[in-house]
């Protein structure tokens, strides 16, 4: 029997698309790419997740290398937050499974964290594990062993949920139910579909 679901944040409960958000603040096809490929492409954002750079770490590294875009690369790393934007659909279905206990897990610097803690309710109502607090991102299993540890949940009465394979596989690794979810807006009829099948 199932009595905890645990969500995934990005392309589950929220939304993020760089490209657009570099597009959209920018308007210069070069410095977008440049950009993009810095601070998306490489390693340094899950570094970021993780806690280990700071918001003017990462401005500072990105200055070092793109001297030229420092006004751009201070706007970006201020004001992407306010462009992960809630799923509303989803939250509003969630907020419906009462019946549930509900927790997050995420990869998510803390400066998105405080971000959607000031703004939103879903998360303040909701325990989690988060990267930047654990210093680990997924598939790290630990990041699903510390949510049973922390809050006493059984896996085997558990269901993960996050748009990629490889998370979902490490949860369910350490006993958790998953479910892969491949479009955000799918997230009510799959989880429907699974419990029901429970």
């Amino acid at each position: 029997m199932i009595k905890n679901i645990v969500f995934d944040l990005g392309n589950v409960l929220v939304q993020f698309n760089p490209k657009a958000f570099l597009n959209e603040m920018i308007h210069d096809e070069l410095i977008e790419k440049q950009l993009y490929s810095f601070y998306f492409e490489s390693n340094l954002w899950q570094i970021y997740d993780q806690g280990i750079l700071t918001n003017e770490q990462m401005i500072q590294k990105g200055i070092q290398t793109y001297p030229q875009y420092e006004q751009w690369i201070r706007k970006l790393m201020n004001e992407w937050v306010e462009y992960v934007i809630p799923i509303q659909e989803n939250l509003e279905y969630i907020n419906s499974l009462q019946q549930y206990n509900q927790y997050i897990v995420s990869d998510i610097p803390e400066y998105n964290y405080l971000y959607l803690m000031e703004n939103f309710n879903f998360l303040k109502t909701r325990k989690g594990i988060y990267s930047f607090q654990e210093k680990i991102v997924k598939p790290n299993k630990k990041m699903f062993t510390q949510l049973e540890e922390k809050y006493k949940i059984n896996p085997r009465e558990s269901v993960f949920i996050d748009d990629k394979i490889e998370n979902v596989q490490a949860a369910m690794q350490v006993g958790f139910y998953g479910i892969h979810l491949k479009q955000p807006l799918n997230l009510k009829n799959e989880l429907e579909e699974f419990l029901h099948e429970m």
